[in-house]
């Protein structure tokens, strides 16, 4: 990856897009890595969803990840969409009320540890950004449980991602 990264960038510098600055070319550096990282991440769970025939369920998956928060490592994003779509599979039918458990599980662990911060991105104003996670976090819940009651299977996936990246928080393994 970085020989892709220094590719671009030379090919960015050569034709005057960016200027030579030490500075400015980290901050490049840094965007399109996180860009490229970015783009395999959605790759390898496209590719996962078509091979597993869950095209829809990967796009959910990758909607409700993206809107909390992206991970850092496109294998352990793609480990933990397979896993998430074994424990579909496993749990499809569970009770309604071990989803109220796994919603209240997410929810009350994305208000404790929300947001997290990134060495390469601080937070300025916390308080904005876990207002901004707890609403999208109780808005999600509650509409996979009206799908899951509903009995769209979709619900139960946008509520297994938001599990999932909870967890994620709670390890510490979202940063």
């Amino acid at each position: 990856m970085k020989r892709l990264v220094s590719i671009i960038l030379n090919f960015m510098i050569k034709n005057n897009v960016i200027s030579k600055d030490t500075e400015e070319i980290e901050f490049y550096r840094y965007g399109i890595e996180i860009t490229l990282s970015s783009l395999i991440n959605i790759a390898l769970i496209s590719i996962i969803g078509i091979v597993t025939n869950y095209t829809f369920e990967s796009t959910m998956f990758l909607a409700v990840f993206i809107i909390m928060r992206s991970v850092k490592c496109n294998l352990v994003t793609s480990i933990s969409f397979v896993i998430l779509l074994l424990i579909f599979k496993i749990i499809r039918h569970v009770s309604l009320k071990s989803i109220i458990l796994i919603a209240i599980f997410q929810v009350v662990t994305i208000v404790l540890l929300a947001p997290i911060e990134n060495k390469n991105k601080p937070i300025e104003n916390r308080t904005v950004y876990k207002i901004i996670s707890t609403v999208l976090s109780v808005v999600l819940s509650a509409i996979s449980i009206v799908l899951i009651i509903k009995g769209v299977d979709l619900g139960l996936i946008i509520l297994l991602t938001l599990a999932l990246v909870s967890r994620f928080m709670k390890r510490g393994d979202f940063l």
